[in-house]
């Protein structure tokens, strides 16, 4: 990928970071105070997989390029999706309900589209392949204006 004109990085909402918190503070606490004869490593290991959960799909990564918008989530970059720009058609800003229309947030399929969003409830949908996608977007204008200069089919 060439250099990115446009790079938006999405995180979850402050609640779910607060959640991961409260249950790896409380498996901790858990795991000290349990008796030292019982299997301590119970206690905490769910809480270690929600953070390995969390850490693997937070944040989300959007960049478009001249020649391809690309779609990561987490510090990996797993999983993530790439879409040539010339392939991308009919895109433009939309507000969604995440919860009615996704059943909340993340990588998500709805009854017509397929939805990759962290938080909020605005972003790009566009057709890629024949099948429709929406972009979650803190500036779903910016990313629609890169879009568009770097040669997508875009409605304004």
């Amino acid at each position: 990928m060439t250099e990115a004109s446009h790079v938006e990085r999405q995180t979850a909402g402050w609640w779910v970071h607060a959640v991961v918190l409260a249950c790896a503070g409380g498996s901790i606490v858990g795991t000290i105070a349990a008796p030292t004869d019982s299997s301590r490593w119970w206690i905490v290991l769910p809480a270690l997989l929600l953070i390995a959960i969390y850490g693997l799909f937070t944040p989300m990564t959007v960049e478009v390029s001249s020649e391809e918008m690309a779609v990561r989530f987490g510090r990996l970059g797993w999983p993530g999706w790439r879409f040539p720009v010339a392939e991308i058609e009919d895109a433009r800003v939309v507000t969604f309900s995440p919860l009615r229309d996704f059943g909340g947030w993340g990588i998500r399929l709805g009854r017509d589209a397929f939805c990759l969003n962290e938080r909020g409830d605005t972003g790009v949908r566009f057709v890629h392949a024949g099948r429709a996608y929406i972009i979650g977007s803190n500036a779903p204008e910016a990313l629609l204006e890169a879009l568009r200069i770097a040669g997508a089919n875009t409605r304004t």
